[in-house]
């Protein structure tokens, strides 16, 4: 199942690099290249392969690439954030994870509730 991000905000991808036996493990060279397909299913980049950021505090293996989703894309849609990675133990070996997350608009955030501040005035009695 997809995650939702809203256009117009930012969107936070995050991966864990594991081995085979799911533990984490230290990696070289960390980038996400973040993308969707057009309606003929032509590959169309969003964002050129870019180096994650590791998280803070430091965990072994966790990197994360904040990308604010443009609103230019329309809601329904699909992008897709593509994460590699090198095994410093053997370096013909890349680790690969896709993420794919769907698009919605602001309108349907939140259960339709637009987003921002909200005031109500009630009369005191």
């Amino acid at each position: 199942m997809a995650v939702e991000a809203v256009i117009g905000s930012a969107f936070t991808f995050q991966v864990l690099f594991t081995d085979a036996n799911g533990a984490p493990v230290v990696v070289a060279d960390p980038s996400i290249l973040i993308y969707h397909f057009s309606l003929t299913g032509v590959k169309q980049e969003l964002q050129a392969a870019t180096v994650m950021d590791a998280v803070t505090p430091a965990e072994t293996g966790r990197y994360t690439n904040v990308y604010t989703i443009p609103s230019a894309l329309d809601d329904g849609m699909t992008i897709y954030g593509e994460m590699t990675a090198t095994d410093p133990g053997d370096p013909t070996n890349t680790f690969r994870v896709v993420q794919d997350v769907s698009i919605i608009a602001s309108t349907r955030a939140w259960g339709g509730i637009p987003q921002g501040m909200r005031s109500e005035f009630v009369e005191g009695g």
